[in-house]
């Protein structure tokens, strides 16, 4: 079950439906938790390139409901505090040591916490999207970023992913320059109308993934 199906609904909390069931709550230790949200964390970001938003926590969460809530992330402190945890994190564990450098570029302006609505997440004009729905790639511009990948998802059979954003003040015409440099991969025949439908090369991915404004 999903957590909206069940939460202020049927119970309150996951540890009331499991003694309903007859099974003994998980006790986890205090640490250990942490553990498990910042290696979560820097799991999506590794996934994102960067550090994850609310939006982007709650799609991860639909395709592995293990991963803690963006509230679990703002549990762990201020900015400082939490990079200091993650850096700590990266050093003790050699397999997300990779992860260093966008750890180190984290601002430290203010308190992680989660944007009141889309809206704060966008800049000025808007943002160029990459996602990926049954097995090609999709190249659009949008202000709404999330309810567009939303739309994707719902008129996909298999659902969508949104891969990376490239934020910018001109997103018609930097969709119209990826659109340009990946003429030549365009998918025939899916979505003729858009023409916005490519098959991309791991490298053409991490082309686009490597810009995080234009």
């Amino acid at each position: 079950m999903k957590r909206h199906e069940w939460h202020g609904k049927y119970w309150a909390r996951w540890g009331d439906a499991l003694s309903e069931a007859g099974f003994s709550p998980n006790e986890w230790r205090a640490a250990h938790e942490e553990n498990h949200v910042i290696e979560s964390f820097l799991r999506v970001a590794r996934q994102l390139g960067k550090f994850p938003t609310k939006p982007e926590i709650s799609m991860a969460r639909n395709n592995d409901p293990n991963i803690p809530s963006f509230n679990s992330v703002t549990r762990l402190g201020t900015r400082s505090e939490l990079k200091a945890k993650l850096l700590k994190f990266c050093a003790d564990n050699t397999e997300f040591a990779d992860l260093e450098d966008l750890v180190q570029s984290m601002p430290l302006k203010e308190r992680v916490t989660s944007p009141s609505t889309e809206a704060s997440e966008e800049v000025a004009g808007g943002h160029v999207y990459l996602v990926k729905a049954q097995a090609a790639y999709k190249i659009g511009s949008t202000r709404a970023p999330y309810r567009r990948v939303s739309e994707i998802a719902n008129q996909s059979a298999k659902g969508a992913e949104l891969i990376h954003l490239i934020s910018t003040d001109d997103p018609e015409g930097i969709e119209k320059y990826w659109h340009n440099r990946f003429d030549e991969k365009r998918i025939a025949g899916l979505n003729k109308l858009s023409g916005e439908w490519f098959a991309l090369s791991v490298d053409e991915i991490k082309a686009f993934r490597r810009r995080k404004t234009m």
